[in-house]
């Protein structure tokens, strides 16, 4: 018995291995075919990067109160160029997003700071300017048709988009606490955010399959927002503290692209809460926990992509996941990103599909809030 059994173990270790090997040998192949015909989206995107890059070393980022921001953001362009070469192109626009994000950033700062120093009514003109054009690019971004584009590109540009004017918010907010300088930087991300956001508008990605049954998130953001409440307590709350920052602005950036009915980005920032949230718990996984993971996220990956559904927002967290798995650099795989893959597996996929669903309405006692603010520096 104990023979036959090792036998029938080891015939589905063999199984799991040729299927993982043609997977990869499928990636392998179509990555090359990508390469070699790049359509009019990657050859887009390719010249976007390769402008941010240019910028970056045309005029090399120098601004000593921001530390080595100028690598951070040369880092990110190249891992935007690498994994669009790897045929990972909804990885490509995030890491593209977060270097434009910072170089505006950076680039306002280096422009206006001159200009504020003379104190905050000077900052007030040159934020009333930007307040004026941000606005106008809001308004127009909510009358954009994307019917037939990819969801994936859709949620990321209402992500940027909603973005953008916290940003500006935030930005007035930091030159009155401290000093007008300090403002300028959060001003140039927001711009960099409806830059970010009109480009990918422009990409036109075309949706090949059936539409994704958008609509509104609040019950599932009211549960997330209850679990993380909860889960709010020491020593947890002290030891995570700057991971539960980043959970409760994610859910707070959903909700408000939920209220504008911008349902693609709230899907998006709501798996990536769903994700923050499940970084609070899991253990790294073990050797065979891991083997287990790499072959559910092949088979994920080759579902999502046969699917007669646009499921390309969950696709943009199997990109991830296959990237933490597999760096671009060969460099091994950190604790946390084997962390984070099963949390995509077990955590933000499931949410994805039950978010296809009707909603299930909460059903919420009356209980006292308290509203927290909470702040970070502009480039961490």
């Amino acid at each position: 018995m104990t023979t036959t059994r090792t036998a029938s173990l080891s015939r589905l270790t063999l199984l799991r291995s040729i299927f993982l090997l043609s997977a990869l040998a499928v990636t392998l192949a179509t990555q090359m075919v990508a390469q070699q015909n790049p359509t009019p989206t990657v050859t887009a995107i390719k010249a976007e990067i390769e402008r941010q890059k240019q910028s970056l070393k045309d005029k090399p980022v120098n601004i000593p109160d921001f530390g080595d921001i100028g690598s951070n953001i040369g880092a990110m362009l190249k891992s935007a160029e690498d994994t669009l070469n790897l045929g990972r192109t909804y990885s490509s626009m995030e890491s593209l997003g977060r270097a434009m994000d910072l170089l505006s950033g950076a680039r306002m700062v280096e422009a206006k700071a001159e200009v504020v120093k003379s104190g905050l009514p000077a900052f007030e003109t040159e934020w009333g300017k930007a307040s004026v054009e941000l606005t106008s690019l809001d308004d127009n971004a909510r009358k954009r048709d994307w019917s037939k584009s990819k969801a994936a590109v859709q949620a990321l540009a209402e992500a940027a988009q909603g973005k953008a004017i916290p940003l500006l918010e935030g930005g007035r907010g930091f030159a009155s606490a401290t000093k007008p300088s300090d403002g300028l930087f959060y001003m140039g991300q927001a711009q960099g955010e409806a830059e970010f956001s009109s480009f990918l508008f422009g990409l036109k990605l075309p949706r090949t399959a059936a539409g994704l049954p958008l609509r509104s998130y609040v019950p599932e953001l009211q549960r997330l927002q209850e679990k993380t409440n909860a889960a709010f307590q020491p020593p947890k709350s002290i030891d995570l503290h700057d991971r539960f920052i980043a959970l409760n602005s994610t859910i707070k950036l959903a909700d408000e692209l939920d209220a504008s009915k911008s349902y693609a980005g709230a899907l998006y920032e709501y798996l990536e809460a769903t994700r923050h949230y499940g970084m609070l718990d899991l253990t790294v996984p073990d050797a065979a926990k891991v083997a287990r993971l790499k072959t559910t996220l092949a088979e994920k990956e080759k579902e999502l992509a046969a699917s007669k559904r646009d499921d390309s927002i969950a696709q943009i967290f199997v990109e991830r996941a296959q990237l933490w798995l597999a760096h671009p650099d060969g460099t091994p795989t950190a604790p946390d990103e084997f962390r984070a893959v099963r949390v995509v597996v077990e955590q933000v996929l499931p949410a994805y599909y039950a978010a296809l669903k009707p909603a299930v309405p909460v059903q919420r006692a009356a209980v006292k809030t308290v509203d927290v603010t909470l702040v970070r520096w502009p480039y961490t």
